[in-house]
């Protein structure tokens, strides 16, 4: 019967629509977006097979036909937008972000033993907290000028951390980095786990002078790795003032200058009540630049000085950057001023117009609130 074979083509049609999208690795929350097509698609498949039914095709006009076109235009939707690192028809983009851990994207918590600091000196954040806005900053330097038909380059990373202490795939940091790429539209993006970690030895992890030269050592061999997948890829070091980071991406440019597009150190309080201690200076090596930064705002907002992110792109990681310290629930201000100090030194350049109306409202009702807060507590 006509009515049966609607029965048939609108289940599959449903059940074949998500058994897709699971099978590419849409998160839930983007599988949801096809939810309520497919649910309309099931209610027109209801409609359509009562007793009195006269049609036996769902034609483009029936309520069936209208919910199919627009879950097939809303799967392409998806589908349109969405990466996948794991697409091997795609090339590797040309930028190799490589970012140390401790004190560069989380924070340390300056934990020492016998007085020598473990893994970094950063106090002003807890142990292990995430450096507001510090993974969409990674991701916006490893997509900006992509190109089309291109993917991402893996990140890399040169920490003191030793092997025994791994970094793996299911790591709360590396998921961390998945869900704030699949927001930009890249899926399985993250740390190359196999291939770009390189560790230190208990040697480095103990004794802090040591601890530039191995990572140097280190980038040397990952050099060797990303110019096989791509060899014209050039790279950007992300480290911290606390742990010999400088040093190591000096001895970057000086060993490789055409292969270092840009090194920036994240600059971290050494004790706590040195809040306001000033930042060295910003310099060039060998014409390659050398840029200190606070916030990941602030290191946004020298990117897009030195040609290696747009407006858009500084949008985005200011969005994040307040959105994350808010969910943080921190009491302590001094995170607050830091960014919010930033924020104002770019509000004229960041092109929050084109950024989504929602979040971009909510961000700024969090900063007006926290200048408030930071307003009483300075006349208080």
């Amino acid at each position: 019967m006509g009515t049966a074979n609607e029965d048939n083509e609108s289940t599959v049609t449903g059940e074949a629509v998500m058994q897709r999208l699971r099978s590419v690795g849409l998160s839930s929350h983007l599988q949801a977006e096809c939810l309520s097509a497919v649910s309309a698609v099931d209610r027109a498949k209801s409609a359509q097979t009562t007793p009195n039914t006269v049609n036996t095709q769902p034609g483009q006009n029936t309520a069936f036909g209208i919910a199919a076109s627009n879950l097939e235009k809303r799967q392409n939707a998806v589908a349109q937008r969405m990466l996948d690192v794991n697409d091997k028809t795609l090339e590797w983009g040309s930028t190799q972000v490589i970012i140390d851990i401790d004190d560069t994207v989380k924070s340390s918590g300056g934990y020492r033993l016998f007085n020598v600091p473990l893994g970094g000196v950063d106090t002003q954040y807890g142990r292990g907290e995430l450096y507001p806005g510090s993974f969409q900053f990674i991701l916006e330097l490893a997509m900006y000028k992509m190109g089309k038909n291109r993917k991402p380059l893996l990140l890399g990373v040169l920490t003191t951390r030793i092997p025994q202490v791994p970094i793996t795939v299911d790591s709360a940091l590396n998921m961390r980095l998945r869900e704030v790429a699949e927001k930009r539209g890249v899926l399985n993006w993250g740390i190359d786990c196999d291939n770009k970690i390189l560790y230190s030895t208990i040697k480095e992890w103990v004794f802090n002078e040591t601890r530039g030269e191995k990572k140097f050592v280190n980038f040397r061999k990952l050099l060797k790795y990303v110019c096989n997948e791509n060899s014209n890829a050039r790279f950007i070091w992300i480290g911290d003032t606390g742990d010999k980071d400088l040093e190591a991406g000096e001895m970057m440019i000086k060993f490789f200058p055409g292969k270092i597009r840009a090194v920036f150190m994240h600059c971290v309080n050494p004790e706590e009540g040195m809040d306001g201690q000033g930042m060295p200076n910003d310099y060039y090596l060998k014409s390659v630049p050398i840029l200190f930064f606070r916030t990941y705002v602030g290191a946004a907002k020298k990117a897009v000085e030195h040609g290696l992110l747009n407006h858009n792109a500084l949008s985005r990681v200011l969005v994040r950057a307040v959105l994350d310290l808010n969910e943080n629930g921190t009491q302590d201000l001094s995170k607050w001023k830091d960014l919010i100090k930033d924020i104002l030194e770019v509000e004229d350049i960041a092109n929050l117009k084109r950024y989504e109306a929602n979040l971009v409202v909510k961000t700024r009702v969090i900063i007006e609130n926290k200048i408030k807060e930071l307003s009483q507590y300075i006349k208080g």
